[in-house]
Protein backbone atom coordinates (compact mmCIF):
# COMPACT_ATOMS: atom_id res chain seq x y z
CA UNK A 1 0.00 0.00 0.00
CA UNK A 2 1.37 3.56 -0.71
CA UNK A 3 1.40 5.52 2.23
CA UNK A 4 2.66 9.66 2.49
CA UNK A 5 5.45 9.79 4.67
CA UNK A 6 5.61 12.14 8.15
CA UNK A 7 8.64 14.23 8.54
CA UNK A 8 10.34 14.51 11.80
CA UNK A 9 10.88 18.24 12.76
CA UNK A 10 13.28 19.49 15.36
CA UNK A 11 12.57 22.09 17.72
CA UNK A 12 15.58 24.23 16.47
CA UNK A 13 15.18 23.19 12.59
CA UNK A 14 12.30 26.29 12.34
CA UNK A 15 13.66 29.58 12.74
CA UNK A 16 13.63 32.77 10.55
CA UNK A 17 15.49 31.38 7.68
CA UNK A 18 12.67 28.92 6.98
CA UNK A 19 12.53 25.05 8.07
CA UNK A 20 13.93 21.80 7.72
CA UNK A 21 11.82 18.27 7.26
CA UNK A 22 13.72 15.20 8.24
CA UNK A 23 12.35 11.62 6.54
CA UNK A 24 14.34 8.93 7.99
CA UNK A 25 13.79 5.68 6.19
CA UNK A 26 13.93 2.35 7.88
CA UNK A 27 16.08 1.29 4.87
CA UNK A 28 19.37 2.10 3.04
CA UNK A 29 18.57 4.55 -0.21
CA UNK A 30 20.96 3.46 -3.17
CA UNK A 31 20.00 5.36 -5.69
CA UNK A 32 17.93 9.11 -6.55
CA UNK A 33 16.60 9.93 -9.78
CA UNK A 34 15.15 13.64 -10.26
CA UNK A 35 12.30 13.39 -12.91
CA UNK A 36 10.18 15.88 -14.33
CA UNK A 37 6.28 15.43 -15.46
CA UNK A 38 4.02 17.43 -17.77
CA UNK A 39 0.55 18.34 -16.36
CA UNK A 40 -1.90 15.83 -18.24
CA UNK A 41 0.33 13.20 -18.82
CA UNK A 42 0.28 10.22 -17.15
CA UNK A 43 3.68 8.33 -15.22
CA UNK A 44 2.72 4.84 -13.93
CA UNK A 45 1.18 1.81 -14.57
CA UNK A 46 3.98 -0.15 -13.23
CA UNK A 47 5.65 -1.49 -10.16
CA UNK A 48 8.86 -2.34 -9.07
CA UNK A 49 9.53 -5.77 -8.03
CA UNK A 50 13.42 -5.69 -6.83
CA UNK A 51 13.32 -2.42 -4.81
CA UNK A 52 10.83 -0.18 -2.69
CA UNK A 53 10.49 3.67 -4.19
CA UNK A 54 10.42 6.67 -1.69
CA UNK A 55 8.87 9.41 -3.51
CA UNK A 56 9.87 13.33 -2.62
CA UNK A 57 7.41 16.09 -4.63
CA UNK A 58 9.61 18.95 -5.09
CA UNK A 59 7.38 21.63 -7.27
CA UNK A 60 3.64 20.85 -8.34
CA UNK A 61 0.70 19.01 -7.12
CA UNK A 62 -0.64 15.48 -8.64
CA UNK A 63 -2.58 12.33 -7.29
CA UNK A 64 -0.93 8.71 -6.55
CA UNK A 65 -3.17 5.79 -7.36
CA UNK A 66 -2.95 2.36 -6.28
CA UNK A 67 -5.71 -0.12 -8.03
CA UNK A 68 -5.05 -2.20 -4.81
CA UNK A 69 -6.56 0.55 -2.50
CA UNK A 70 -9.55 2.96 -2.36
CA UNK A 71 -8.28 6.14 -1.28
CA UNK A 72 -6.03 8.19 -4.13
CA UNK A 73 -3.12 10.20 -2.34
CA UNK A 74 -2.87 14.06 -3.39
CA UNK A 75 0.58 15.48 -2.53
CA UNK A 76 2.29 19.10 -2.86
CA UNK A 77 5.63 20.26 -2.52
CA UNK A 78 8.00 18.95 0.20
CA UNK A 79 5.50 15.85 1.00
CA UNK A 80 7.00 11.84 0.40
CA UNK A 81 5.29 8.92 -0.11
CA UNK A 82 6.16 5.04 0.11
CA UNK A 83 5.95 3.01 -2.51
CA UNK A 84 6.71 -0.64 -1.25
CA UNK A 85 7.46 -3.82 -3.73
CA UNK A 86 5.35 -4.92 -6.01
CA UNK A 87 2.88 -1.91 -5.73
CA UNK A 88 1.75 -0.86 -8.44
CA UNK A 89 0.90 2.80 -8.87
CA UNK A 90 0.50 5.89 -11.12
CA UNK A 91 1.01 9.20 -10.47
CA UNK A 92 -1.40 12.15 -12.32
CA UNK A 93 0.35 15.32 -12.97
CA UNK A 94 -2.29 18.26 -11.47
CA UNK A 95 0.45 20.95 -12.47
CA UNK A 96 4.19 20.35 -14.15
CA UNK A 97 5.61 18.52 -11.31
CA UNK A 98 9.43 18.30 -10.16
CA UNK A 99 10.42 15.45 -8.01
CA UNK A 100 12.42 13.23 -6.24
CA UNK A 101 12.59 9.57 -6.57
CA UNK A 102 14.87 7.39 -3.76
CA UNK A 103 15.30 3.86 -4.57
CA UNK A 104 16.02 1.06 -2.11
CA UNK A 105 18.40 -0.86 -5.06
CA UNK A 106 20.27 0.73 -8.36
CA UNK A 107 17.78 0.51 -11.38
CA UNK A 108 20.93 -0.87 -13.00
CA UNK A 109 21.00 -3.34 -10.70
CA UNK A 110 17.64 -4.75 -11.18
CA UNK A 111 17.09 -7.80 -13.53
CA UNK A 112 13.46 -5.89 -14.15
CA UNK A 113 13.28 -2.56 -12.77
CA UNK A 114 9.69 -1.89 -13.74
CA UNK A 115 6.74 -3.93 -14.77
CA UNK A 116 4.14 -2.59 -16.77
CA UNK A 117 0.20 -3.42 -15.38
CA UNK A 118 -2.96 -3.24 -17.27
Amino acid sequence: MIKILQPTISDNAVDHRGAIFSYVPNEDIKEFCYITTRCGVERGHHYHKEFNEYIMLVEGEGIYLCPEQDDKLVVGPGQVIYIPVNCPHTFIPLTDCKSVSLLTKPWNECDEPITSYP
